[in-house]
């Protein structure tokens, strides 16, 4: 009798076109100690913390591929103009390694280690669209490591990206009313170039950042270091409440 209700259940979800619900996502981990080439060899640090969503339909493929494609290439290394080949994170982890072993036979007198950390968090979803915060922070020699969040939107009934502009009715509007907002977040007066206070906007001209992200109940608006100020200064991030650009949404 069960089996016959469950199969009822998902004859009727083929016929109504209906979409289950997004289930929550699992947590991950993974680290240069899950490698076996690292056992008995110095590795350098890899922390990785990710999630995956249980997979019911090509929505979650969707999802869970853009999250293993964002840690592949934190752990690229090779020909910056290459995409990354490795399709699982153990592979992508092992290429790290890989690549860091021949740097440092290549080149001896590395002053310090390679590492790399990335991680994956859900940050936001309603009935339309969630949002992920893509984080990394890795070194592979230099003055300093090299550091970036971004975000990506995706539509909750299909799992596919969703551009800026899809997200809004109204994005030049958004664009607009983002800058007032940010000429009050970091006391820019409205009549005064935009790049006052040592902002870099090029053309002295305020942009919106590549891209937008969702934290709970605001619109976040993250520039990472020299996208408009030095990279001795922190990255840029000004939080707009959600029921203030809501009008601008579709």
């Amino acid at each position: 009798m069960k089996y016959k209700q469950l199969c009822l259940f998902f004859l009727a979800l083929v016929f109504c076109g209906c979409t289950p619900e997004l289930f929550q996502p699992q947590p991950r981990s993974f680290s240069e100690g899950d490698l076996s080439s690292c056992v008995s060899r110095d590795c350098p640090n890899i922390t990785i913390d990710y999630l995956l969503y249980p997979p019911q339909n090509n929505r979650e493929i969707q999802l869970n591929k853009a999250i293993t494609s964002f840690i592949a290439a934190s752990l690229y290394l090779e020909d910056p103009t290459q995409e990354p080949t490795a399709l699982t994170i153990p592979a992508a982890a092992k290429g790290f390694v890989d690549s860091y072993w021949r740097d440092h036979a290549e080149f001896p007198d590395l002053a310090a280690a390679y590492f790399v950390e990335a991680s994956v968090t859900e940050t936001h979803r309603d009935d339309l669209f969630l949002s992920l915060e893509f984080k990394q922070y890795k070194y592979t020699g230099g003055a300093h490591g090299y550091h970036d969040v971004s975000y990506i939107n995706f539509d909750k009934k299909t799992g596919k990206k969703l551009t800026n502009q899809s997200l809004f009715k109204h994005y030049d509007a958004l664009s607009e009313f983002a800058e007032i907002e940010f000429r009050k977040a970091f006391a820019i007066p409205q009549k005064s170039n935009i790049n006052a206070n040592y902002f870099w906007f090029n053309g002295d001209t305020f942009t919106m950042p590549s891209s937008l992200g969702f934290v709970k109940d605001s619109l976040v608006l993250h520039y990472n270091q020299q996208e408009i100020a030095s990279y001795m200064d922190a990255p840029v991030i000004l939080s707009i409440p959600l029921d203030k650009v809501k009008g601008f949404m579709k």
